[in-house]
């Protein structure tokens, strides 16, 4: 192994709970491969076992938490108890290669409006998520507190189907994001208007997810995913975004994800930029976890910043055994997207959206 990557494999411990063998982790990544009620498929499993070996941590996901929370299909789901038996053959697998498992929670909101089925999408307010898009339905409070029992309860199936802890999806412009965000939410009551009162749905789940996870019988981790900032009129600034941060290290989550350390519409310096000011603005009050890139330097260049797990997702869908390459100094120098159609572990669905994602550089 090259000297200058010996850091990412040194042990790393979240407070009281889990220890993890090296600071990589797989990131969430969006198949399109489960079956049509949310349980995981064989395909699903085909490609995490050929994925996991190397990385400390996997994080399975997104998972819809509500049949009207799904973004895509071939999405996993921790919906209704019956994915529990195949997730719970997933966590084993995670486990028996050394690597510990947690599941992202996930609800489109108004990203939704696209899905082909009798669910109505939801948000904050009746804002399209797109210009002259589909309109969500705008939640009621009942709506409110019908989902942060919907987070809760995914919470208890992860457990039992064995995950080591949940990572919230506060970002990705999915439901806890839009009520976040002014470019969605509209509303006038205590869930609208202010940043504390738009803030105020996100720690409710907080609140929900960390006291299920209270009670989980063994170390369980909470994390929470938050979006850098958002392009647009009325979308959130990086000076916001240090406003969640405030209030996220005041709740009872283990980490912070930060789920786009780069910025395709910036260059290469503002992304550096970006990087360090919300490392220099988290200051280790809480572990932060950010995306390291495709290449091992990336990689390296990212954790040196001052994270505490580097994501890689790219890079392990490219090239599956990339951790054990790194490992054997025999890590390609770039990595080339048209590699993906030599591997037969991906449906063409799961291709077309890498390579267009790859393209275009931009999230699930």
């Amino acid at each position: 192994m090259k000297t200058a990557y010996e850091k990412l494999f040194k042990h790393f411990k979240f407070v009281d709970a889990l220890e993890m063998k090296n600071r990589l982790a797989m990131g969430p990544i969006l198949t399109y491969a489960s079956r049509e009620n949310g349980e995981i498929s064989d395909i699903d499993l085909t490609f995490y076992e050929k994925r996991v070996g190397g990385v400390s941590t996997v994080i399975v996901g997104p998972a819809f938490i509500t049949e009207n929370g799904q973004v895509a299909h071939g999405q996993i789901g921790i919906h209704r108890d019956h994915v529990i038996r195949k997730l719970h053959q997933l966590t084993q697998m995670i486990h028996r290669r050394g690597a510990k498992a947690i599941l992202q929670l996930s609800h489109g909101g108004r990203k939704c409006v696209e899905m082909k089925n009798k669910w109505q999408a939801i948000s904050p307010s009746e804002k399209p998520h797109k210009r002259k898009g589909k309109k969500p339905v705008q939640m009621t409070e009942r709506d409110i507190t019908y989902m942060v029992q919907a987070f809760g309860e995914a919470t208890t199936r992860a457990m039992e189907a064995g995950f080591d802890g949940v990572e919230i999806d506060g970002g990705n412009e999915c439901l806890l994001q839009q009520f976040m965000s002014r470019q969605a939410n509209e509303r006038s009551d205590s869930y609208g208007g202010s940043a504390e009162n738009r803030f105020t749905f996100a720690l409710e789940v907080i609140r929900e997810v960390t006291r299920r996870a209270a009670h989980a019988g063994k170390p369980f981790i909470v994390g929470y995913t938050l979006a850098p900032k958002e392009k647009g009129y009325l979308g959130n600034k990086v000076e916001d975004t240090f406003e969640w941060i405030d209030r996220l290290v005041h709740t009872e989550i283990d980490y912070l994800h930060i789920s786009a350390l780069h910025e395709p519409t910036l260059s290469s310096e503002e992304n550096r930029s970006l990087v360090s000011s919300i490392i220099k603005h988290v200051n280790h009050r809480v572990p932060l976890v950010g995306t390291g890139g495709l290449t091992a330097t990336e990689v390296a260049e990212a954790f040196e910043k001052g994270l505490a797990l580097i994501t890689i997702e790219q890079a392990l869908v490219v090239q599956p055994d990339w951790v054990e390459k790194v490992i054997n100094s025999d890590e390609p120098a770039s990595m080339d997207v048209t590699s993906l159609d030599k591997d037969m572990s991906l449906p063409p669905e799961v291709l077309a959206h890498w390579q267009d994602m790859h393209k275009n550089d931009r999230p699930y």
